[in-house]
Formats: structure tokens, C-alpha cells, sequence
């Protein structure tokens, strides 16, 4: 006798529902016809899905099982992020917008969606790293491809020994180590030979860290800082830049300003490494005007050009001194009108390099005394863009996973080379993009810099559509599809062209194998292929 999830599924098979509400109507209809004791989870519902396409009785369908994994969104970037938070500690900065709660990093807040989980189970990384992967697994999402994420407080304030030992425990998650090879009581350098171990164990394990990304300051960022976070695989820098107006810096007590921003941005570039800036407008002593000069100014001047940026318009919370300002009347935040006019403003005039991860803060709206109120700004900007007619051109926007106008059996996907200069290098954007770049499948960001430790570099290397097991293919599916290696031909190319001899990948531990088999060699740190 059939369960009520095979009944539904059945049915949904055979009508193909277009999207999730189509789905839901089909679910809500059976519900209704059959009277069930319960109502089946999106969970129960894809574990049906998968034992009748193993059972044969119905053939994968990649339309279907998109529209039953719970916030695919998750991985449909072609990865699945995991999150892990730093214990408290002292934070270098002294700025007026960060709240201090005894218990969490500074600026983090206790029921923050991530930072809540962290506090449960006391900042432990292994148990972080570990739970989440237990509850993606549980809600149907591929989990062999890791973008790690560490967030918390200032990284390189952190005591070195800590930081080795945090990335090690994530590494140890991903490969399965219960028993760990690693404690914060050991010395530098025995934490740095057992970190290889564990790095080198995660070349083949089940979940393997493709991408790591540390939060750090721009005046927190030496040779010596890179250096280290780079032996602990990290291919992500995210740093808090907020504004650049020297008096606005001032006022909030930043710490650093342009310089020691321009200066972090050449040497990670110098090293390979993608950029992450967090931008803050809504600042005291800002305008709309001043705020709107500042995102442009940001992609318009040549030492800075980011790859990514995230964009927290300043929310004024208890337990800062920015609330101590708004009490008093000293500081009123410019509204809610004016911000989403700049902002859509902004990312009606952004690089098709650039990618625009976050609009807001997931700060929970009880905190929020002053400053942004709309928790779905992202919507808002985008409705109203769409309304006027203007569209962003960032990568988020484009995108192949939220794309659901484009025909792809009329539409020719194509190849395309746009160039520009950034930190005294020259950066080659590659991508495979329908012909009208509405949509973008896979992009390659590639770099000839003379100042670097190798003369080129591949900084990132990704091809989107929802995540697939490694080695996997799915019809419909847009990885593992071959364009990561076109990419790769066409970097290689370039080389050759500027008589470029060596070509380094700033390649996360996981995806060290895919690069062997492309004719990289592991020298130090990096994937290099020798161009002949």
C-alpha cells in the first residue's frame, strides 16, 4: 500500500509542477482528497522521491527534485556553505556601530541565526562544522563540496594558535576525525605539521573543503597574517572596509582608513586571493549623496575593485555607542527612502564581475533601534528595479540558478573576455554566459599581476546550477559539464600569449585532485601548471 508521500510524489511526477507553489498546490489538493493524519515535510517528501527512482519506478527529474529540497537556494551556487563561529575575545576596534554582548564575538549578537547555534554548543568547531553538515544532509542537500565560512570577531586578533587549531577541528569535521590529532595547547609549529596531515586526509574524504573564508580588518592584514591564513587553505578574505570618507572613519572611530584598505587589497591580490569588501552606508556624518560616491568610488578606482561585496546598511542596536548617540539626539540615520533609492542607484551601474552577496544584516528586528527597518531590501530593490525598468548586471542577479525566463534550447550560450585593472595587475573575467548575459552558468576570474608571488594567478574558478555530487552529472544540470576546463584552456591561452610561464590556482584543499588531473603540481600552498 502506498504511503501519502508516494501518492504525492506520483502525482507530481506525472504533472511536472513548475515551481514550488505548483508543488504545493498538487500536495495541498492530495491532502485534502485523502484526509491524512499528518502533513508530510519537504524532507519525508524527497526521501520518497529518491527510493522510487532507485526502485525504478519513476526517472529523475531534475525540475521536480529542485522544487522539494527545502531553501535550495543553499546550493544553488554550486556549493554548500557551512558557517562556524570564533569564541569571544578582545577586539582591537574601538567602532561605535558594533554592539558588545558578553557571551559572543564582538558585533555578533546571541540569537543571530548562526551565532545562536554557536553559543549552544559552546564555540566548538568540530560540532559546528559537523551539525550543520548533519542537517543539510537531512534536508536533501549534496554535501561533498564545503564552502567553509568562519565568522566572528577580528581573525588575525585571535592568538595563532587558536586560529590553526579552529581550522584544523573544521578540516577534522569534513574528514570524519573524532579523535583529533590537534589542541590549542600545542605549539605552532606541531599544529602547522598536523595541519598538512588533516588538509592532505581532506584531498579525498567525503566532505571536502572547496573554498575557506576568514573575517579580518584591512589595518590586520601583513605578509605574515596572509601567509598563515593561506597554509590554513584559505581562498577568501572578507574584510571590513565600511566606508572610505576619512571623516566619516573618524567619526565612528574605524581605526584605518583608504590607505591601509588599498594596501590589504594589492597584497591579497598579490597572493592570489579573492576579495570580499563589507560596506556600511547609513554612517554618522554620511548622506545619500556621500554614501552613493562611495560605492562608486569603490569599482571606479583601480587599487580597490573588489570581487565581491556585502553591503550592511548600518542598524543601530543596543549595547553600542552609536545607541548612546541616537538617545541623545546627537545621530539620526537618513531613511529607508533615501537608501533604497542609492542602492538601486548602485546596482543599476555595477561590473558584471562583481557579485553583491548581502544587502542587509540578518540582525533580528527587535535589536534594531535606528537605521534600516526592512528585513527584505533585496526584494524591494528588486521589485521596484523591475518596475523602473533597470536591471543589475552583479552575478547574484545573473546568476543560472534564479534565472526561470531563459529559454536555453533557443538561446546560445557563449563565451566572453572582459578585462580591467585592478592593484597594478590585469584581471581577465572569463564566462560562459547566454548570448544576452542575462544569465551566467560558470565564470573564472584570472589574473597577470608582476608584483605577485607567481605571475598569474586563477583566483576562482566556479561553475554554478544547483550543487552535484563530485563527479556527478544530471540532465539539465549545468556542473560538471566541461567549462571549467575551457575556462581553464582559455587562462592558459592567455598565458602563452603574454609569455606567462607559470600559472597558480589559489585552489581550496578539496579541489587540489581536479587541477592534478588538469597538470597542476602542489608547490607550497597553490595548484601551479608549468606553461610550455
Amino acid at each position: 500500500m502506498q504511503n501519502i508521500e508516494e501518492i504525492i510524489i506520483l502525482d507530481c511526477y506525472k504533472k511536472q509542477p513548475k515551481d514550488i507553489e505548483a508543488l504545493n498546490n498538487i500536495k495541498r489538493r492530495i491532502l485534502r482528497t485523502i484526509k491524512a493524519g499528518y502533513i508530510p515535510t519537504s524532507t519525508q517528501l524527497l526521501k520518497a522521491y529518491h527510493r522510487l527512482v532507485k526502485e525504478n519506478k519513476i526517472k529523475e527529474s531534475p525540475q521536480l527534485e529542485q522544487n522539494l529540497l527545502r531553501r535550495a537556494v543553499r546550493t544553488l551556487s554550486g556549493v554548500t556553505i557551512v558557517t562556524a563561529l570564533t569564541k569571544p575575545f578582545p577586539c582591537p576596534g574601538q567602532c561605535t556601530y558594533c554592539p558588545t554582548e558578553a557571551r559572543m564575538p564582538k558585533s555578533y549578537l546571541s540569537d543571530e541565526p548562526a551565532a545562536a547555534r554557536a553559543l549552544s554548543l559552546k564555540f566548538d568547531p568540530y560540532e559546528q562544522t559537523w551539525r550543520r553538515l548533519e542537517a543539510l544532509k537531512k534536508n536533501g542537500h549534496p554535501i561533498d563540496k564545503i564552502e567553509l565560512i568562519i565568522k566572528g570577531g577580528t581573525w588575525n586578533s585571535y592568538p595563532i594558535t587558536y586560529q590553526y587549531w579552529f581550522i584544523a577541528r573544521c578540516f577534522e569535521a569534513c574528514n570524519r576525525t573524532r579523535k583529533s590529532a590537534v589542541s590549542e595547547k600545542m605549539s605552532l609549529d606541531d599544529l602547522r605539521k598536523q595541519m598538512v596531515k588533516i588538509q592532505n586526509k581532506n584531498e579525498k574524504a567525503k566532505h571536502r573543503i572547496i573554498g575557506l573564508t576568514l573575517e579580518t580588518r584591512p589595518d590586520f592584514i601583513n605578509k605574515k597574517t596572509i601567509e598563515a591564513m593561506r597554509e590554513m587553505g584559505t581562498t577568501r578574505i572578507e574584510m571590513g572596509v565600511q566606508h572610505i570618507d576619512p571623516k566619516i572613519m573618524e567619526m565612528t572611530k574605524r581605526g584605518h582608513g583608504l590607505k591601509e584598505t588599498v594596501e590589504a587589497t594589492k597584497l591579497l591580490r598579490h597572493y592570489g586571493f579573492k576579495v570580499d569588501y563589507h560596506l556600511m552606508p547609513q554612517l554618522p556624518g554620511s548622506t545619500p549623496a556621500k554614501d552613493l560616491k562611495m560605492m562608486r568610488q569603490i569599482f571606479s578606482d583601480p587599487r580597490l575593485r573588489p570581487d565581491m561585496i556585502k553591503i550592511y546598511p548600518c542598524t543601530v542596536v543596543k549595547n553600542s555607542e552609536l545607541y548612546d548617540w541616537v538617545a541623545n539626539g546627537t545621530f539620526k540615520p537618513y531613511s529607508d527612502k533615501h537608501l533604497l533609492r542609492i542602492l538601486k542607484e548602485f546596482k543599476s551601474d555595477v561590473p558584471r564581475y562583481l557579485r553583491i552577496s548581502r544587502l542587509i544584516r540578518d540582525i533580528p528586528s527587535h535589536h534594531i533601534m535606528a537605521g534600516n527597518m526592512m528585513t527584505n531590501l533585496r526584494q524591494l530593490i528588486q521589485f521596484e528595479m523591475k518596475a523602473e525598468g533597470k536591471t543589475c548586471q552583479c552575478l547574484r542577479c545573473r546568476e543560472v540558478g534564479h534565472q526561470t525566463q531563459i529559454d536555453w534550447d533557443k538561446d546560445k550560450i557563449t563565451k566572453f573576455v572582459d578585462q580591467y585593472e585592478s592593484s597594478g595587475g590585469t584581471e581577465y573575467f572569463i564566462s560562459f554566459e547566454n548570448s544576452t548575459r542575462d544569465a551566467v552558468l560558470a565564470f573564472c576570474r584570472f589574473r597577470i599581476d608582476p608584483a605577485g608571488i607567481y605571475p598569474a594567478f586563477i583566483r576562482e574558478l566556479h561553475v554554478y546550477g544547483q550543487s552535484l555530487e563530485i563527479a556527478q552529472r544530471k540532465l539539465g544540470a549545468t556542473q560538471h559539464t566541461g567549462m571549467g576546463k575551457e575556462m581553464m584552456k582559455t587562462a592558459i591561452e592567455i598565458c602563452r600569449k603574454n609569455k606567462v610561464p607559470r600559472l597558480a590556482v589559489i585552489s581550496g584543499v578539496g579541489v587540489r585532485d581536479y587541477y592534478r588531473k588538469l597538470g597542476a603540481k602542489l608547490d607550497g600552498n597553490y595548484m601551479v601548471f608549468d606553461i610550455k
